[in-house]
């Protein structure tokens, strides 16, 4: 090792270095990142797919993950997702398609449930601080969807497989997604709604490609609970920190998501 330096930005900067090896007297940079349990358990999964660079690790331990260093500023708005991005992500899907790597949580009723209730306790936090109609708006929508059956009977009936579960622009540096300490087995389409409400037009070939690999195609009405998920999954983020217009749009789009979730 011939440097270390702690890398700034984003919310887990603290745990973050990037690490200069000494390979055949050139430096050679990694990234060194203490990780969660789950964030360990996905990058075991992510390995295992050979056909993607996607966020792969370099090494993987107890606490910790060795990643490549990538010189990129993450992806702007408007910018296109890279193609690698879309690939990357639709061969770890279809790899693992159906099935669950261990270690890492099953987004099923409960875990919805207990994601509207962590919602739930931001909302209340804003509606105390302001009293403003948009958050009880959002309070009453968010303990209603708490058990909702549409949204139970998509998770009991959706293919889930594999997904980092935060794949925002702020994640994607050059053409890797990073940081997998959201990492979930869930349908594939939450990745993809992530991406889509920042303005991603996802392309054909990453559904063409899933079909190939996996053999099948996800129904066409996932992309809508995929929209309630998203727009619950943030709504707590906007709470805190984008005020009540941010927060009324976002439990609006939701509910219209949830009227055309038909199955």
């Amino acid at each position: 090792m011939v440097g270390r330096t702690q890398l700034t930005g984003g919310y887990v900067a603290d745990a973050v270095e990037r690490v200069d090896l000494d390979l055949d007297g050139r430096a050679v940079p990694v990234v060194l990142k203490a990780a969660s349990p789950v964030e360990v358990a996905a990058m075991r999964a992510v390995a295992v797919v050979r056909e993607t660079a996607v966020g792969r690790p370099l090494a993987v331990g107890a606490g910790w993950v060795v990643l490549p260093f990538v010189d990129a500023p993450p992806l702007a708005d408007g910018v296109p997702v890279p193609d690698a991005v879309w690939d990357g992500l639709a061969h770890i899907h279809a790899h693992w398609w159906r099935k669950r790597p261990r270690g890492v949580p099953v987004v099923d009723g409960p875990w919805w449930a207990s994601l509207c209730d962590r919602t739930l306790v931001a909302v209340r936090g804003g509606l105390c601080r302001t009293g403003d109609p948009a958050y009880a708006d959002a309070e009453r929508a968010l303990v209603a969807w708490r058990e909702e059956p549409r949204i139970r009977h998509a998770l009991a009936v959706l293919p889930r497989t594999l997904v980092h579960g935060d794949a925002h622009r702020g994640n994607v540096l050059g053409e890797v997604l990073i940081d997998w300490g959201n990492a979930r087995v869930a349908p594939g389409g939450l990745d993809l709604a992530v991406l889509r409400a920042q303005g991603a037009v996802v392309p054909a070939r990453y559904g063409d490609l899933v079909a190939e690999l996996a053999g099948a195609r996800a129904p066409a009405w996932e992309a809508r609970w995929a929209d309630v998920h998203v727009n619950v999954q943030y709504l707590g983020f906007a709470a805190d920190h984008l005020g009540r217009d941010r927060v009324a749009e976002m439990t609006a789009a939701a509910a219209t998501a949830l009227e055309e979730l038909e199955p």
